[in-house]
């Protein structure tokens, strides 16, 4: 079963994507960048969904940290955001994750995103 490691300031997103996933997808979560750096490197997911707006640390920033290091660079990373601007989704789409999604996000677009991102 693929591992995928959810990274979130908000625990109610992390449990409704957590809950999202549970049958098909095994499931790590953290509240921030850092945390969630730290677990991809100790449990080395088969891929990160990455919300773009944290306090502290932004998807951002995690996203450019986790492309650096050596144990975490081939990680795909699909990022998730409420923010819908134009300049905002641009700046995302210039980082080249492996996907973009808005929140709220349905079941259906997660899954298929996911399964593109992986395979």
């Amino acid at each position: 079963m693929e591992r995928i490691l959810l990274i979130d300031d908000s625990m109610i997103q992390l449990r409704t994507l957590s809950m999202l996933l549970q049958d098909k997808y095994e499931t790590v979560m953290a509240t921030s960048g850092l945390e969630g750096i730290k677990l991809a490197k100790k449990k080395q997911p088969d891929l990160i969904l990455l919300d773009y707006d944290m306090p502290g640390m932004s998807g951002r920033e995690t996203f450019r940290q986790l492309q650096e290091s050596e144990d975490t660079k081939d990680i795909p990373v699909v990022f998730l955001t409420g923010v819908d601007d134009r300049r905002d989704v641009e700046e995302v789409l210039k980082l080249r994750p492996q996907g973009y999604l808005l929140k709220p996000v349905e079941q259906e677009r997660l899954l298929q995103t996911i399964l593109d991102a992986l395979y």
